[in-house]
């Protein structure tokens, strides 16, 4: 053989070799399974035995493996069965211990093939096992929006003590008849003045001089115009006594607790995290805003039973 043919027939050869090496490489990346999606490589037509003497070696290819189909028996390993891939190397871990494993891990979920002794299952990690019991955090941020009660003691870490949160109070028939009691009071202190103040002080000043005209021709008058002088409506210190009702409902209400607010939902998760003084002021001034509506709605029914006794007195009168 020539020193021309040699030539080529090495540079054959080293080519040949390369491509063999590509094809295991490729081989052993993909897996066992990389024969089904590669073609088989063909032998190159001019390879010839002398060729294959003449390197010292021979690359046959590898043979076309189809995939095996997977069957179901009932010998599965606790991993297969719980979708978890191929079970651990045997030399690593022995049958019993991974069942173990796998009752540790599912919580042992997994119940003991029949027939087999019961063995003492190891214990579920602590994280896994406390996981199960936390709650969820905006089911927990909403019950304690819901719960919120600025008069409890604690709440909050690190908000100040008017913030808290404690379970709601049903209200008690006191609460619930606080606004009636307001309005009975004032009727009864406006009654107190008409039927027996304003008369006493009518009579002081007339003397009983005009003995024959109706008591409540005086109240008639004032829907027509102002009854002002001897003869009219006499002036009563009704004021100080109104102020002084008020006070004494104001501070029962307070010292009985019953002036308990529940601001918005915003604004509760907005108080744990404003500095103080400023929560503390807020609530506060809230308050002061439920007793300024109260304080309306006790001299809106003042207005309209002074306004009652108005119409009855002109009606009496006609």
């Amino acid at each position: 053989m020539s020193a021309a043919a040699r030539a080529e027939a090495r540079r054959k050869a080293i080519l040949a070799r390369g491509g063999d090496r590509l094809a295991k490489l490729t081989t052993s990346a993909r897996g066992e399974d990389a024969p089904a999606f590669t073609p088989s490589e063909r032998p190159l037509s001019n390879r010839t035995v002398e060729l294959e003497n003449f390197v010292g070696e021979e690359s046959p290819s590898p043979p076309l493996q189809l995939p095996r189909s997977t069957t179901h028996s009932r010998g599965q390993s606790p991993f297969t069965s719980a979708g978890l891939g191929a079970p651990p190397d045997p030399s690593v871990w022995s049958e019993e211990q991974q069942r173990q494993f796998m009752h540790a891990l599912m919580g042992a979920g997994l119940a003991t093939p029949p027939g087999q002794p019961q063995h003492p299952q190891l214990s579920a990690s602590p994280s896994l096992t406390s996981s199960e019991n936390v709650e969820d955090p905006l089911a927990k941020l909403m019950a304690s929006m819901a719960n919120f009660d600025p008069q409890s003691q604690g709440g909050f870490p690190g908000a100040p003590p008017a913030q808290a949160t404690s379970p709601p109070k049903p209200p008690s028939c006191i609460r619930k008849f606080m606004p009636l009691v307001h309005i009975l009071a004032t009727w009864i202190l406006l009654a107190y003045f008409v039927f027996w103040k304003e008369p006493a002080v009518f009579d002081a000043q007339t003397s009983g001089a005009l003995i024959d005209r109706p008591r409540w021709t005086r109240w008639a008058e004032l829907a027509q115009r102002n009854a002002k002088g001897v003869f009219g409506v006499q002036w009563v210190p009704f004021f100080w006594a109104f102020t002084t009702l008020q006070v004494v409902l104001h501070s029962f209400r307070i010292f009985s607790g019953f002036d308990s607010i529940r601001p918005p939902t915003l604004l509760q998760l907005a108080l744990p995290h404003i500095p103080p003084p400023f929560p503390t002021l807020i609530l506060s001034g809230m308050k002061y805003f439920q007793m300024g509506g109260m304080l309306l709605d006790d001299l809106a029914a003042l207005l309209f039973a002074v306004g009652f006794i108005v119409f009855v007195a002109g009606w009496v009168v006609a």
